[in-house]
């Protein structure tokens, strides 16, 4: 029998052809159809398990940690200061660390300062020493991290050699171990009052 007679007989009949063509269709779809289902099954967790479920996912990308910034009182600060300063010199490397996160946790939080700067107007000698009571005398006034010590003129008179000018610059951009304005969200005419505040004392 030929060719041309053995496709006339499978397709000799109208029911035959539509079966084919129906299952031309279907088995390709259902074959994919039946990956994806498999695909799908390999990626998602056993039977039974929670792994996947809401507070599973939030459990897993908690963070490790939070961090809780408060004010240290004034007795803590000097205490951090005294211990830095009577540290061996192999030790004081490991202190400073530690230093510096005591005095930047010294410094009051932004909120406490508005309600201080809130409380009524003051001339410029006045919020000099204000901001310095609040801000620059966790280092300056013990010397920690090497501050020049407020009232010390010895420690200032190397920085006094500098114009003002200069000195503002280091205030506000920082130098050093002290950070941009010492740590705080002071304006620039605030930190400038509390330098002239720390250099009237000198000169």
């Amino acid at each position: 029998m030929s060719q041309d007679s053995q496709k006339e007989t499978l397709f000799k009949s109208p029911k035959r052809l539509i079966i084919a063509l129906i299952a031309g269709f279907l088995i390709p779809i259902a074959t994919i159809g039946l990956l994806i289902s498999y695909v799908r099954n390999i990626s998602l967790p056993n039977a039974g398990t929670d792994a996947m479920s809401a507070s599973a996912i939030t459990q897993r990308i908690a963070p490790v940690a939070q961090v809780a910034i408060q004010e240290m009182p004034a007795s803590a600060a000097s205490e951090v200061a005294d211990n830095a300063t009577s540290a061996s010199p192999t030790a004081a490397d490991s202190a400073n660390g530690e230093a510096i996160a005591a005095a930047i946790a010294a410094i009051p939080s932004a909120a406490s300062m508005a309600a201080k700067s809130k409380a009524g107007p003051a001339d410029a000698a006045q919020a000099g020493k204000a901001l310095y009571t609040q801000i620059c005398q966790t280092c300056h006034a013990t010397g920690l991290l090497s501050a020049p010590k407020f009232g010390n003129k010895a420690d200032w008179a190397p920085r006094l050699k500098s114009p003002v000018s200069e000195i503002y610059q280091y205030a506000l951009q920082g130098k050093g171990s002290m950070p941009p304005k010492g740590g705080s969200n002071a304006s620039d005419e605030e930190i400038k009052a509390a330098v002239d505040y720390m250099l009237k004392a000198v000169k």
